[in-house]
């Protein structure tokens, strides 16, 4: 894949942080890394209770080189958070995937505050302790007139015995708190004031996340529709779907980084099918339900009829929905397994967490496999650093933290796979996984930790393949030529500056008149993938059951935890899927799987205003890059923050 300046965007869009309150001044890519380096630094000093050797710096040196050279980057969490004092002072912010079941208060409350830190969260509902209002209640919403911040910290006001009041601090610990408050309100009260008068106006960045605040907009929203579901419910236990749509409703509340959320509900149980058709025409009346990935647990291998009920289920909503996850082969890999985070790559116990990082096999082509094993050796030993970490903040239930000092779970990604120059020969493979894990327990060894019950993982690697310019993690790219059409706000100014490099800019056809979005075409090219041609097209038509294939190959071969991959597929194959199912389940955990575009078409012929990612001939291509100048991002003084894609509003990126 040719460098682009899609890399370039994507990195200042995400991950350089502002550098003055304003918003005018942007880190480098180099001070970036600096920073996430100093991080590591922090990490392993306090872990190892010395100053580090001068070996040990020079370990740092090397590891900061490969994130400089794009070889290999930390999760994308640390890379915009690593090293800021949110980082030292709330540690969970540093992890990409988190599961806990929700049962009760606590959990509702772990959960919102994980949302609030970045986390991507995994749940599963459990009924048998949360319930409904005492008794229906009349719900009075004020909104926020603020034009600067509020006080911190939630007040409830009890009003003569029949009102209870609750003003909501302006602050993550009392946004996540809040809602812990209103799910244990007992009292039969006639009338709730939900008081969001403390909150600072939307558009102002967070000076320690970074992140741009959305006001008070999305939390009321979402708190009167949870008390909805409360009043719904009064006197009575909520079941699995009334925690759905709670914590779908929590997940809508973040300021401009959308949450990432996957819920999982044992196949048989109580209300399963309600849960695997949730997301059936979600949009008309429960647009919260977008926020997951819904998932059915197997702890038993399905029989053939049951897989056709499921894929029914699945193409009656829209081709995705329920996933399948083999809970039984999961065990075996990981014995504490309860469930997975957004994008299911990890497998993790109730109330654990993992931290990712990523290395580009793209990059290692034509290098001494020696090398290539000691740098894999390296982004180990850093990932596994990143489970050296205090998760006692305050507002997390210990629970997290003791089984996170117990797994210690690090999740060292591949991405780029699709060429790799050693793809078809599954003993080297074999031998990065081996340079993993003895890079992860070596760290652990030194600091004389436990080890990491689960090392490596493949993730889909939306957000970072895009900034390393590499293929997204074990999937095969649409096409040899691309035109990935990238979201940006009209107000934003870099658009004007893509305009004037000859750019097609255009208004976001979804959004109608008056949209304040715009699109931005990027060429992006892979050479070194193999592709078919069709009409002058060199497009991928790899069938569900080869990318089933790799699938089985990398978890056979690398992976510990899950391989995250999205399999594209048509009705036609529905039946050969199941075949293929039957015949490797145990070699199975879980994948998603989404409808097939016929990549020889236009977004026109498809019936779509535009595609995010179209194939195009090679003509086309180079007659619109020959065409672009090359921009400045300096000069465009600040980006509007853009949404990450990464896992984000219950899909994973390659959807």
């Amino acid at each position: 894949m040719t460098t682009d300046t899609r890399a370039q965007v994507v990195t200042r869009r995400t991950y350089n942080r502002p550098l003055d309150k304003e918003g005018t001044k942007f880190e480098t890519w180099e001070q970036t890394i600096d920073r996430v380096i100093r991080h590591q630094k922090w990490l392993w000093e306090r872990a190892k209770g010395t100053k580090l050797a001068p070996i040990e710096f020079t370990e740092l040196e090397e590891l900061r080189d490969l994130f400089l050279k794009r070889i290999a980057c930390p999760s994308g969490r640390t890379l915009w958070l690593g090293g800021t004092d949110v980082s030292k002072r709330r540690e969970a912010s540093q992890f990409n995937c988190s599961f806990g079941r929700v049962e009760t208060v606590h959990d509702v409350v772990d959960a919102m505050w994980l949302l609030l830190q970045g986390c991507g969260v995994g749940f599963e509902p459990v009924v048998g302790t949360l319930n409904g209002f005492a008794k229906p209640v009349e719900v009075k919403i004020i909104r926020s007139t603020r034009t600067t911040r509020g006080y911190d910290r939630n007040k409830v006001l009890n009003q003569g015995g029949t009102q209870w009041h609750l003003e909501i601090g302006d602050s993550a610990e009392a946004w996540a708190k809040s809602v812990g408050k209103l799910l244990a309100l007992k009292d039969p009260v006639d009338k709730i004031v939900l008081d969001f008068t403390q909150i600072r106006p939307s558009g102002e960045r967070l000076s320690g996340y970074g992140w741009i605040s959305s006001g008070d907009n999305t939390i009321s929203v979402a708190f009167e529709e949870i008390c909805k579901i409360l009043n719904r419910r009064a006197g009575q236990l909520l079941d699995r779907i009334d925690i759905l749509d709670i914590i779908n409703w929590l997940g809508t509340t973040l300021s401009s980084r959308r949450s990432a959320e996957i819920a999982v509900m044992p196949y048989g149980a109580k209300d399963w099918e309600r849960f695997a058709t949730a997301k059936k025409d979600h949009w008309i009346d429960n647009p919260q339900r977008a926020q997951s990935n819904n998932s059915l647990l197997f702890w038993d291998k399905p029989t053939r009829t049951e897989l056709n009920d499921i894929f029914k289920m699945m193409t009656d909503a829209g081709g995705s929905e329920p996933a399948i996850i083999n809970a039984a082969e999961a065990t075996r890999r990981a014995p504490w397994f309860k469930g997975v985070n957004p994008c299911a790559e990890i497998l993790l116990g109730n109330k654990s967490f993992c931290n990712l990082c990523e290395f580009d096999l793209n990059k290692t082509n034509g290098v001494d496999f020696n090398v290539v094993r000691h740098w894999l050796r390296l982004i180990a030993r850093a990932n596994y650093r990143q489970t050296c970490v205090n998760l006692d903040d305050g507002v997390l239930q210990r629970s997290w933290h003791e089984l996170n000092e117990f797994l210690r779970l690090t999740g060292v990604g591949l991405t780029g796979i699709v060429t790799w120059e050693h793809l078809d020969n599954p003993a080297m493979f074999d031998m990065l996984r081996e340079a993993a894990i003895t890079g992860s327990h070596s760290m652990a060894d030194e600091l004389q930790l436990p080890r990491s019950k689960a090392v490596t993982t493949i993730k889909p690697s939306g957000t970072l393949s895009k900034i390393m310019s590499t293929t997204e993690g074990v999937h095969k790219p649409l096409g040899k030529y691309i035109f990935n059409n990238i979201k940006f706000s009209i107000h934003d100014p870099l658009v004007p500056i893509l305009r004037e490099a000859g750019y097609r800019v255009f208004p976001d056809p979804y959004e109608g008149q008056g949209s304040d979005s715009v699109l931005a075409t990027f060429p992006v090219s892979y050479e070194s993938v193999s592709f078919d041609t069709v009409d002058g097209k060199h497009v991928n038509l790899e069938t569900a059951i080869d990318q089933l294939n790799r699938y089985k190959m990398m978890m056979q071969h690398y992976v510990d935890h899950n391989c995250s991959v999205t399999i594209s597929y048509d009705q036609s194959e529905i039946e050969a899927i199941t075949d293929w199912f039957l015949e490797n389940w145990n070699n199975f955990v879980g994948v998603s799987f989404i409808y097939r575009n016929d990549p020889t078409k236009t977004a026109e012929d498809l019936g779509y205003p535009y595609l995010p990612q179209e194939v195009v001939d090679e003509e086309t291509f180079k007659a619109y890059a020959d065409t672009l100048k090359p921009i400045d991002l300096e000069a465009a003084n600040s980006l509007v923050e853009l949404e990450d894609d990464e896992c984000a509003t219950g899909a994973c990126p390659i959807r």
